[in-house]
């Protein structure tokens, strides 16, 4: 049997396919990225995306504490920085880039779909268009969002 992300008492040092046996996890992990790609063409990925308080993203409504811990503390193959680390990396750089290119009209937010799925697709081994085209995932998604069976 698996070991379940919701079961660590400490903080994990995960690799993908740690995140990938807690059927759950990983399911949210999909709708997270899912959101991302589509937060302008689909109301509730808006709408659930707008609930995220935390800096790295990595947060409710999407995640459980146990579950933020370890993803956030996930360590993407080859890789020496958590995913955590990197979010917030690739996040300082956009602004910063966003600041030298639109000081003109004060727009300095950061866009999910460009500048924050990249960074998470490829940390996760997720590529976008694979995900678009699992019709049965993005079928559930619509209909059931967060809901898990």
């Amino acid at each position: 049997m698996a070991k379940s992300i919701k079961n660590t008492k400490e903080k994990p040092s995960l690799n993908i396919q740690s995140l990938q046996s807690d059927a759950q996890c990983w399911h949210k992990i999909k709708i997270f990225l899912f959101d991302l790609r589509n937060f302008d063409k689909q109301t509730d990925s808006k709408n659930r995306l707008d609930l995220v308080t935390d800096r790295s993203y990595i947060a409710a409504p999407y995640f459980t504490p146990s579950e933020i811990m370890a993803i956030k503390s996930f360590v993407p193959d080859g890789g020496e920085s958590t995913l955590e680390q990197l979010i917030l990396s690739a996040l300082e750089t956009k602004l910063e880039r966003r600041k030298k290119k639109q000081v003109e009209s004060c727009d300095y937010r950061v866009c999910a779909s460009h500048d924050l799925a990249p960074v998470f697709e490829k940390a996760f081994g997720i590529r976008p268009k694979d995900l678009a085209k699992d019709k049965k995932f993005v079928k559930a998604l619509t209909k059931d969002g967060l809901v898990l069976r």
